[in-house]
């Protein structure tokens, strides 16, 4: 279009002539009729998906492509789905929860009774931070394992969370909440809930523009300095706000134990992570583990090393410490899925509740029959009178104002 405007702007030039121009109106008369062809495409694909999956999340094209349709529609498609076929169901099983446009909507998701693994006499167990790595790990091994459980109820932030949890397995018992904006949405999955597992965290992510700074000052050979991060929720709204939210709820809904997993690092305030994005991550998260101990609820507070994922599906022994202690050694790190061992323990080992540690990997490799109740037996407790959290925020407030 720009071309055949210049040409008449310009006829004598050569460059802009008709000859050269047929090309590019060939080209955009079958760009044309390929958007026209993939609009039709899309309708019809649209109007004959029946299944929850098409219908929650998109519908796939020949290209491989994925076409989103907005919340509304995709609720009212589902709405619609479900009730007409619930008069056909055998077995109807509370299940999926969509935060749409209007507020929080509960669908019945229909089963068989050998896609649900449920003890009656098991623990109704929630787990909020389902839609990251270390928690949709967890959901997997307690879905798949026989571990005596009522009731698995896994909790993400969006529906892009969900999705990935419905690639692991496409039958989660799955809540959507916003735990700083909306953590009255939790309510649905707290009731008549036993346990709580807290793996939500505030992430950050890397600013484009300091890349290219950095990818500059190579160039020209200058000194390099550091990437810079920013949170899209803060870790004060995510690791403070969030989880007191979280155990707020807990405790007014008569949740029994909760399982709080947090992260070493949080004795020193100057540790280099409070200073990615300005977060001050690890005292947020301080605080909301002493919020927690003081709540009068029975807890587990569990602070990884660097979290890592290993490729050779070997289960490592645990090394336990407090205070940081660990931080000195050489090797301070733990696969994600020894950590989800050790999770998953926590919940159902008595021995557990009350305890505020932090955990490594060793170099030996676990034998399936480790004794998780001596390990946890032998714990001992994290001290929290130093650093004073309140202080050190205040005190860092007063430098930037």
């Amino acid at each position: 279009h720009a071309l055949w405007l210049r040409s008449i702007m310009a006829p004598d030039t050569h460059l802009y002539s008709t000859r050269n121009l047929l090309p590019s109106f060939a080209i955009l008369i079958l760009v044309l009729l390929t958007c026209v062809q993939c609009s039709n495409a899309l309708t019809a694909g649209t109007s004959t998906a029946k299944s929850i999956g098409q219908s929650t999340n998109a519908i796939r094209l020949g290209i491989g492509r994925t076409t989103r349709t907005s919340r509304r529609q995709q609720t009212r498609r589902m709405e619609g789905g479900r009730a007409r076929s619930q008069n056909k169901a055998q077995f109807v099983y509370p299940g999926l929860m969509r935060l749409d446009s209007l507020g929080l909507r509960q669908l019945q998701v229909m089963a068989s009774d050998e896609n649900i693994k449920s003890d009656p006499m098991g623990k109704t167990i929630v787990v909020t931070g389902a839609g990251g790595r270390t928690g949709s790990k967890l959901c997997l091994e307690l879905e798949n394992l026989d571990l005596g459980i009522k009731e698995l109820r896994c909790v993400v932030h969006s529906f892009r969370g969900e999705r990935k949890l419905q690639k692991l397995q496409k039958l989660f018992n799955t809540y959507i909440a916003d735990i700083y904006r909306n953590p009255e949405n939790l309510a649905g999955a707290m009731e008549g809930a036993d346990t709580l597992v807290i793996l939500t965290s505030a992430m950050p992510k890397i600013k484009k523009r300091s890349i290219a700074k950095l990818g500059l000052a190579k160039l020209f050979r200058r000194k390099l300095g550091r990437p810079s991060f920013r949170y899209k929720q803060t870790p004060e709204q995510v690791d403070w706000i969030g989880q007191k939210n979280q155990i707020d709820m807990a405790k007014e809904a008569g949740v029994k134990h909760v399982v709080l997993v947090s992260s070493m690092g949080g004795t020193d305030p100057n540790n280099s992570l409070n200073k990615i994005g300005d977060g001050n991550i690890l005292l947020w998260k301080r605080k909301a583990e002493q919020y927690l101990i003081n709540s009068g609820l029975k807890y587990t507070i569990i602070h990884p090393g660097g979290l890592t994922d290993s490729k050779t599906g070997v289960s490592m022994i645990p090394i336990a410490g407090v205070d940081d202690e660990l931080l000195a050694r050489n090797q301070r790190s733990i696969s994600r899925a020894d950590l989800v061992d050790i999770v998953g323990n926590a919940i159902f080992e008595e021995s557990a509740i009350g305890k505020s540690f932090d955990v490594i990997a060793s170099e030996e490799i676990r034998d399936d029959d480790y004794d998780w109740g001596g390990f946890f037996n032998n714990l001992s407790h994290c001290d929290y009178s130093t650093p004073d959290v309140e202080e050190v925020l205040a005190a860092q407030k007063a430098v930037k104002a």
